[in-house]
């Protein structure tokens, strides 16, 4: 049985959209996690850092797909809310064949430049190669990151989240199963995991595919002319998520180019380490706010701002609980945690472990700045959500990665995470309360 957002307890809402998405997050994290595991235990560090290089190009083939499939998104469920089916269908038109255009042309730039591309994220010599060979066979598949994104996030407004999230981890399963047959039974190495993670992404798109195209309600993709106003409009709804996951890319390349100058490439695969397990941390309360965020816009658009508030509030409590759990847990696990990873490389190991102690203070603020952000976002307010996003993804981390580490040495790059989220959050509150609680008290119509 389908629920009724503006309607239906909001426990069983949360519950039925948010907990899909965040598993739907896990997901997605799980087939970072995974080629991390196969490459650092039976590749070596050095692969990992050569992977980690490339991290920023996977960042922003999601960025695209994100900002594509949240932008339409909100448009869609805030329209659907008002009755206006006609305009959902055509923006959901619209949104795929952005997808495709966009992933087309990504995926051709990776195909055709790997070791010009690696190089501007800061490869050298000695990882170069791997790091051009990743690229390479991974961008043949970018089209398909685009698009499974889309297609999960769609087959959510159908009300059927539970179908996406099932199918999203029949490709982990099949990721994980490529993964070992790939790396351990043909010896393809790196090249391996590239088309392990591809094929998998490739195939959950499939399957998301075949209920959009069979089994959809709501949405129906009618052929649409690709107007730049419309298209600008998706853009820019969605243009704050897409900053937040850009901004991931470009900390990334920024953390490998000071801590090659600084530490070499064994500090680049100590930061690719924590960048899986942070992935993990950041996807859940992302995946949360996220699938959160239809619910709040569909009762935006139908005025039922107190309902508003009460979803708010739980889902604050919700990710400021995750994130003393999480820093709780990899704190206490840190060991065995660091271990998944590495094969007895001791001097990566007390590096990873010396990094987190400081890097998981993060975990306990950055669900709050997400949700903020998200928020804004849900009710078409996309200029603050992009301004939150730009603060804390690009302006104050680079000031403190460039600035700290003259400071404190190494021990300003770890510093430099957790001051970030702090500073973004002591803004993002005062913004929510002087700007974001007006668009919300507004008397009924």
């Amino acid at each position: 049985m389908k629920l009724d957002l503006g309607k239906d307890s909001l426990t069983r809402i949360i519950f039925k959209y948010g907990c899909p998405s965040v598993i739907t997050m896990w997901i997605f994290s799980l087939y970072t996690i995974v080629d991390g595991t196969f490459i650092g235990r039976y590749l070596g560090t050095k692969e990992i850092a050569a992977v980690n290089i490339v991290m920023p190009y996977v960042n922003l083939s999601f960025a695209l797909g994100i900002m594509i499939a949240i932008g339409s998104s909100t448009i869609i469920a805030i329209n659907l809310g008002e009755g206006n089916k006609e305009k959902a269908n055509q923006i959901y038109s619209l949104s795929l064949e952005l997808l495709f255009i966009f992933g087309s042309f990504l995926g051709t730039l990776g195909v055709l430049f790997p070791k010009e591309i690696v190089r501007l994220l800061g490869a050298n010599d000695v990882i170069l190669n791997d790091a051009a060979t990743y690229l390479s066979y991974l961008s043949f598949f970018t089209l398909f990151y685009l698009l499974s994104y889309g297609f999960e996030v769609f087959v959510r407004i159908e009300g059927c989240p539970a179908y996406s999230m099932l199918c999203l981890f029949v490709g982990a399963i099949l990721n994980i199963f490529l993964d070992y047959y790939f790396i351990l039974h043909l010896h393809w190495g790196i090249k391996g995991a590239a088309l392990a993670t591809g094929i998998a992404q490739f195939g959950t798109a499939f399957f998301l595919l075949l209920y959009l195209v069979l089994h959809s309600k709501k949405l129906k993709f009618i052929p649409t002319k690709v107007t730049l106003k419309n298209s600008l409009n998706i853009c820019y709804k969605g243009f704050s998520e897409f900053i937040t996951e850009t901004a991931t890319g470009i900390v990334i390349m920024a953390f490998n180019i000071i801590i090659m100058k600084i530490m070499g490439e064994k500090g680049v695969s100590a930061f690719g380490i924590i960048g899986y397990i942070s992935t993990l941390v950041t996807m859940t309360m992302t995946g949360f706010s996220q699938g959160i965020q239809p619910v709040i816009s569909y009762n935006y658009g139908a005025l039922k701002f107190e309902r508003i508030k009460k979803i708010l509030k739980i889902e604050l409590t919700t990710v400021i609980l995750l994130g003393i759990i999480f820093y709780i847990f990899i704190n206490t696990y840190v060991g065995n945690i660091i271990s998944i990873f590495i094969n007895g490389d001791r001097t990566i190991y007390n590096i990873t472990k010396k990094a987190i102690n400081i890097y998981s203070f993060t975990y306990l603020l950055v669900g709050v700045n997400i949700v903020i952000s998200s928020f804004f976002t849900a009710i078409e307010n996309s200029f603050i959500s992009s301004i939150l996003s730009a603060l804390r993804g690009f302006i104050l981390i680079n000031i403190l990665l460039y600035t700290f580490p003259n400071m404190f040495n190494e021990l300003g790059i770890w510093m430099s995470a957790p001051t970030n989220e702090l500073l973004t959050l002591i803004i993002s509150i005062s913004i929510f309360i002087t700007i974001g609680l007006k668009s919300i008290n507004k008397k009924y119509v």
